[in-house]
C-alpha cells in the first residue's frame, strides 16, 4: 500500500522526464495552466502533449505509457528527438494536487524513454516501465566473437561492472587495454558528407579505430552520443550513423579504437588473448549433426 495518495478530488498526473545526459530537465503536467510546485520547481502545462494513461496491476505484468506530443521549440524539440538526446531518459510519474501542489507527492511509476516514431510535426513516445528489466534476458552465451566491451567502458558509459565486462582482466586476471590509454583528440580537415571525414594529422595504422567510437567536442555535434566507427584508413574516417548535423571542418572530436572481437584482433591488435570473451573452437551445428562415415 501507499504510504501517502494525492487528495482525489484535486488530483492531477504530472511527469518528470530526465534525460542520461545534461540536457535540460522536462517537467510536464496535466492541467490547463502550468503548475508550480512547493519546491518552486513549475511543471508546464501539458498542451500540446497527450498521455495515453496508466494501467497497474498486482502482478509483475510490465506497464506502459505513450506520450503524444507536437513538436515545437520548447520542452521537446524535432532535433532533440532526433539527435537522440532523449534515448533512455528516466520519465518519473506521479499525482499530486492541484491546489497544493507537491513534486513526487504520490510516486506512480518509473519508466525509461524508448522508441520514438515522428511523422509530420507529431511524434509519439514509448514508454516502457522499469519493471521490464526483469524480463531481459541475462546471462553469457556461447558465440565465436568477443561478447565483452573494449576498455570495459565507451565515450558515454563509466566503467562497466567486472561481473558483465572483463576486457580490462578482473580480480587478478592480467590487465588489458585502458580507454585513457588511447582516447586521442583532433579536429577535421575535410568533410565529404554526413558518413565520411577526414583528419590528416592522423597517423595511425588503417582500421585502428575500426569498430571504435567517436564524440564531437566542439561545433552542431558537440554533446551528442558517440557514433560508431565503420572504416579507417590514412585519416579518414567512415561511420555506421550520419552524424545529426552536418560536421564543419574544425569541429574537434574525441577518438577511442575498435575491436574486431576475433581472436585474432585480440591477440595481434591488443595483446590481450587471456582475457577474449569468444569461443572460437566450439564447433558448428552442421559440424556436430554430421554422420560419419566409411572411408
Amino acid at each position: 500500500m501507499k504510504s501517502h495518495v494525492a487528495d482525489w478530488q484535486t488530483r492531477v498526473y504530472c511527469v518528470r522526464i530526465e534525460p542520461a545526459n545534461d540536457s535540460p530537465i522536462v517537467r510536464l503536467a496535466g492541467y490547463p495552466v502550468d503548475l508550480p510546485m512547493s519546491n518552486g520547481q513549475v511543471y508546464l502545462t501539458e498542451s500540446g502533449y497527450e498521455f495515453s494513461g496508466l494501467d497497474s496491476t498486482s502482478t509483475f505484468a510490465s506497464s506502459s505509457i505513450d506520450l503524444n506530443g507536437i513538436l515545437q521549440q520548447g520542452a521537446i524539440s524535432r532535433d532533440d528527438l532526433m539527435s537522440g538526446k532523449y534515448d533512455n531518459a528516466r520519465v518519473y510519474l506521479f499525482a499530486t494536487s492541484w491546489a497544493a501542489p507537491i513534486e513526487d507527492e504520490e510516486p506512480c511509476g518509473l519508466f525509461f524513454w524508448g522508441r520514438v516514431e515522428c511523422r509530420d510535426e507529431k511524434y509519439t513516445a514509448q514508454i516502457m516501465g522499469a519493471i521490464d528489466v526483469l524480463s531481459q534476458t541475462v546471462g553469457h552465451t556461447y558465440s565465436p566473437t568477443c561478447s565483452w566491451t573494449l576498455f570495459d567502458q565507451g565515450l558515454d558509459t563509466d566503467l562497466i561492472d567486472w561481473r558483465h565486462s572483463r576486457c580490462s582482466g578482473p580480480r587478478g586476471a592480467p590487465d588489458g587495454p585502458v580507454m585513457a590509454d588511447h582516447l586521442v583528440t583532433g579536429s577535421l580537415t575535410s568533410v565529404t558528407n554526413q558518413y565520411e571525414f577526414a583528419d590528416s594529422a592522423r597517423t595511425e595504422a588503417n582500421d585502428w579505430f575500426g569498430a571504435g567510437q567517436i564524440r564531437f567536442t566542439t561545433g552542431a555535434n558537440a554533446g551528442l552520443k558517440p557514433i560508431q566507427v565503420k572504416t579507417f584508413a590514412s585519416g579518414a574516417i567512415e561511420l555506421h550513423e550520419a552524424t545529426f548535423y552536418m560536421p564543419q571542418v574544425g569541429d574537434e572530436y574525441e577518438m577511442i579504437p575498435g575491436c574486431r572481437k576475433t581472436a585474432d584482433a585480440c591477440r595481434d591488435k591488443w595483446s590481450n588473448k587471456r582475457n577474449f570473451g569468444g569461443f572460437d573452437r566450439v564447433p558448428t551445428g552442421t559440424q556436430y549433426s554430421q554422420v560419419g562415415r566409411k572411408r
